[in-house]
């Protein structure tokens, strides 16, 4: 980040990526360990509501069903894990004005709608066998907490680190462009010794 920011601007600057940081991680975490089993609890529900087709199975033919589901699960949230660590690993940039540029992108990634789509690799899985398409239908489906996290805390943290990257990106592009509109200083020229 630029040093010829105003130092109140920055320090805010500082305080606002960290908290985004911080929440983004926490919402990581979260994905990492709740959002595969959300995606078998729900599929397991599916199941459940077909009892006639699911008695078709044998033991064996359900427990490798149930384990294409589970690896489907598994790597979709381990692919949307791996793309909100690179969107988070952007907060580290120090050009201000390339990371505003990311942000609008980071905010429209991190949301629920997003999220909730890790279930449609999984359906495919459930359908080939005639059971319903299954959904996650809030964050409460992972848990309160990061119902919680998502909808309150990391809202109130994006918007507030938004303004201020705005802030501060308008900022060095008005000093970039006064610094190139202004005339060179013409250089005093040192008397001559005799």
């Amino acid at each position: 980040m630029s040093l010829s920011l105003d130092p109140g601007l920055l320090r805010d600057l500082i305080e606002a990526k960290a908290a985004v940081a911080r929440h983004g991680i926490v919402l990581i975490r979260s994905l990492e360990n709740d959002l595969a089993p959300a995606i078998v609890s729900e599929a397991k529900d599916s199941l459940a509501e077909s009892p006639r087709k699911l008695s078709q199975m044998n033991e064996s033919e359900l427990d490798k069903y149930m384990l294409r589901i589970r690896r489907r699960a598994a790597k979709e949230a381990e692919q949307l894990v791996d793309l909100y660590k690179r969107l988070l690993s952007r907060l580290g940039t120090e050009n201000i004005i390339e990371l505003q540029k990311d942000i609008e992108g980071i905010g429209q990634l991190f949301s629920w709608e997003r999220m909730s789509r890790s279930v449609k690799e999984v359906n495919p899985i459930l359908s080939e066998r005639g059971f319903g398409p299954i959904e996650l239908g809030d964050p409460g489906a992972l848990s309160q907490e990061f119902s919680i996290e998502l909808l309150e805390k990391w809202p109130v943290a994006f918007d507030r680190f938004s303004k201020l990257a705005k802030e501060a990106s308008e900022r060095l592009q008005r000093e970039d462009v006064e610094t190139d509109v202004a005339p060179p200083k013409k250089a005093k020229r040192a008397p001559k010794r005799r």
